[in-house]
């Protein structure tokens, strides 16, 4: 009989920490990688994973998976590893019992992870696993930024885009050095306020934040 999703994330509750890179974790284990020890729970939980699948062009249609499950191509019980290659998220699309769930991996010394280029995926289930607890925890990108916040960001990235054109237009009208100065624009989110708001592991929303991933994939 093969597990249910919730099963699945009860036993990702109980990790310790790991790194999200090629490293030893700080407990005596075979598994080095945050990633791989996720991975290594849905394969011993009898999940299969879907080896031959193409990530070019995947990007697009990601989303839509989330949206309309009768969409997803993937068979129960199976799941993706980076299936938007390594620099996109998810770490791992998992279907089960006709059900889509993207799960990112988060790891950090902190008690809390860092975003960077994108903010939280409403929809996303996020599993961080922090150094200082040696303890893992899950929430949902909705758990983190508010819909009232994202209109808030949607109103205002077109704003920030036109200043760093114009910014960087005047830049080049005086490049007489000739070496192409030019500013990227790179959201990184961070949280601010203290350990009240920025511990994942004190905070007092955890439980509620945990027990909402459990409750949305029962």
């Amino acid at each position: 009989m093969k597990p249910t999703m919730k099963q699945i994330l009860e036993a990702v509750l109980k990790m310790p920490y790991y790194k999200n890179y090629a490293a030893a974790s700080g407990m005596v284990h075979n598994i080095s990688k945050h990633e791989d020890a996720v991975e290594d729970i849905l394969i011993n939980r009898g999940l299969v994973e879907v080896i031959n699948h193409k990530s070019k062009g995947f990007l697009k249609v990601r989303d839509l998976w989330l949206k309309d499950p009768s969409k997803c191509y993937m068979e129960n019980n199976t799941f993706i590893s980076q299936p938007c290659g390594t620099h996109n998220s998810p770490d791992f699309i998992v279907k089960v019992n006709d059900r889509v769930y993207f799960l990112e991996c988060k790891s950090s010394k902190q008690l809390y992870p860092t975003f960077n280029s994108g903010m939280p995926k409403k929809e996303y289930v996020y599993i961080f696993s922090s150094a200082k607890p040696n303890s893992t925890t899950l929430f949902r990108g909705e758990d983190i930024v508010s819909d009232e916040q994202r209109k808030v960001i949607e109103a205002y990235e077109p704003k920030i885009k036109k200043v760093f054109s114009e910014l960087n237009s005047e830049l080049k009208s005086h490049d007489t050095n000739q070496r192409g100065l030019d500013l990227y624009f790179r959201a990184m989110w961070c949280q601010i306020g203290g350990a009240e708001k920025t511990d994942y592991f004190t905070h007092s929303e955890r439980e509620r934040c945990e027990q909402g991933v459990l409750d949305y994939v029962s």
